[in-house]
């Protein structure tokens, strides 16, 4: 019967069943779920090197939070400036495929988030199973970020810091 079947149709939607079947077979199914986020841009006194500044913080924390999410998740990351700096976010550890305008170069792929206006981020994580970094050694123990303080010389020289 199946046979009998595809020899009645057209060439064409024969043509597009078996491109749908091919796809239907071949494509990785990428259920995710949605992810939500809001992160608040603001001023933040930070203390480093027994020196206390005035810095940028998301949700009040520098550096921001991770985002934990798998294949095929959305993430909505709702974005609120209360700064005066220009601001836009870009995304360590993600690949923005076929979501350029979210990799957050201000003036590259996006204007900068204007003072007390938002920007919502929407993207899929796509194609991005695994670590996104490959790293040659064991586990680590414990992760513990460090913020190294090399600005005076970029400073006292006009270029980039050694």
């Amino acid at each position: 019967m199946g046979a009998s079947l595809m020899q009645s149709l057209s060439p064409g939607l024969k043509g597009i069943l078996c491109s749908f079947i091919a796809l239907c077979l071949l494509a990785e199914p990428a259920f995710g779920i949605t992810r939500h986020c809001k992160f608040d841009i603001k001023l933040q006194n930070a203390t480093r090197l027994c020196h206390t500044k005035s810095i940028v913080s998301v949700n009040g924390k520098f550096p921001g939070p991770r985002i934990v999410a798998r294949e095929g998740d959305q993430l909505l990351i709702k974005v609120v400036k209360h700064v005066q700096n220009n601001i836009s976010i870009h995304w360590h550890g993600i690949g923005q495929l076929r979501s350029g305008w979210a990799d957050g170069p201000a003036y590259i792929t996006q204007c900068p988030i204007q003072t007390g206006q938002g920007c919502v981020y929407n993207f899929t994580i796509v194609g991005q199973r695994g670590k996104l970094s490959p790293n040659p050694f064991a586990e680590p123990y414990k992760e513990v970020p460090l913020i190294f303080a090399i600005f005076n010389q970029a400073l006292q020289t006009g270029g980039g810091p050694n």
